[in-house]
Order: structure tokens, then C-alpha cells, then sequence
């Protein structure tokens, strides 16, 4: 960000150090180095936004889910081990409660992902809501 202040400054005549207005016969007054000057603050700033977004890792998203309060894997997709566990977990008498715990998911994604596999009615899983 100080990079593309001080060019910002510059762009506009002042002295990024003291806040003065350069000499009139400064460079930078010319308005070639003013376009050139504004262009690279804004090429700095973009790049500044675009590092901002940058794709966090999988264990980077469960640790961001677990600080913002919701479950490690919310919003993550389900494997066809995770789906064969679940169902496993569900036929043998495993609550949503203690499902969602175990795979770190909320209560509804787990009814969501029980009522695809037709474990579940419609009805049974919207009381998770």
C-alpha cells in the first residue's frame, strides 16, 4: 500500500516524505510521468486486491470455517469415502447430531447429503433448516 501512495503523490506534485508541493520544474509535472505515475499506483493496487483474494489451501478454508463459528468441512465437497461412511455411520444407528460432529459438517449438510441418498424423506430433512 505505501508503494502505491507514494506514486499517487507523486502523480499529484507532492513530496510523498513532506507533503510539499514538488518544483514546478520537477519531472513529475510533466503529463506523460503523471499518466505514467498514476498507471503504476493503480497496477500496484490491483495487485495489492488480487494477493487479498488469493485461494486459500483446504486446511487454510476449515481453519477460517472453525474461527467464523461454523463446522471444519462446511462448504466443502463430499467424497465418495465420506458419502460410503456416512452411510455406513447412518444405517448403524449413528444420530445426524453425532454424524455432523464426526464429519466436521453441519447438521444440515448431513440430512441434505442423507436425503440425496434417500436415507432420509424431504420431510425429515428440512427439520434441520
Amino acid at each position: 500500500m505505501q508503494t502505491y501512495l507514494t506514486l499517487r503523490a507523486l502523480a499529484r506534485g507532492i513530496n510523498p516524505e513532506t507533503g510539499e508541493f514538488l518544483n514546478h520544474t520537477s519531472l513529475v509535472h510533466s503529463p506523460e510521468t503523471i499518466r505514467m505515475l498514476f498507471a503504476l499506483a493503480d497496477e500496484f493496487y490491483a495487485e495489492r486486491e488480487r494477493v487479498k483474494k488469493a485461494k486459500l489451501s483446504p486446511e487454510e478454508r476449515r481453519q477460517k470455517n472453525i474461527a467464523e463459528g461454523r463446522p471444519a468441512n462446511f462448504n466443502f465437497p463430499w467424497s465418495e469415502e465420506d458419502r460410503k461412511l456416512l452411510e455406513e455411520g447412518y444405517s448403524a444407528g449413528k444420530t445426524i447430531e453425532a454424524l455432523s460432529v464426526e464429519f466436521g459438517r453441519s447438521l444440515r449438510g448431513i440430512a441434505v447429503q442423507l436425503e440425496k441418498m434417500e436415507l432420509i424423506t424431504e420431510e425429515q430433512a428440512a427439520a434441520y433448516n
